[in-house]
């Protein structure tokens, strides 16, 4: 038994938006959601979970395809174009940036997505 696809309006959306806005503003429930996101047994399943869809050829080839279907369609890149500019133009959010570009001084390893 199969079911319809659940059809997301915007209004679903923001209320959707909204309630997870509100969980997260709850300091328990936010420690909760740290706890569970950030721990080392959660990071390591989402991990080997990444490394396993990228190790299939035919899932990777996929995924590289949509991507790049997604970059070239130029309604997504004048979204992702006027999105980085309103965080640049909000004050807090460049501090944000700057000093996550600052506090970057140890080079990171390039490395292939192929090597696991």
């Amino acid at each position: 038994m199969s079911q319809t696809p659940r059809v997301v309006t915007p209004e679903m959306r923001e209320r959707q938006r909204v309630a997870a806005k509100a969980r997260w503003a709850d300091p328990v429930s936010a420690a909760k959601w740290r706890a569970a996101l950030y721990s080392q047994a959660s990071r390591a399943k989402i991990s080997e979970a990444a490394k396993a869809r990228w190790a299939d050829p035919t899932g990777r080839e996929k995924m590289i395809a949509n991507l790049r279907a997604s970059s070239a369609d130029p309604i997504v890149r004048q979204k992702k174009a006027s999105t980085s500019k309103a965080r640049w133009a909000d004050p807090a959010m460049r501090e944000k940036i700057i000093a996550g570009m600052k506090a970057t001084t140890k080079r990171r390893r390039k490395r292939n997505t192929a090597d696991s």
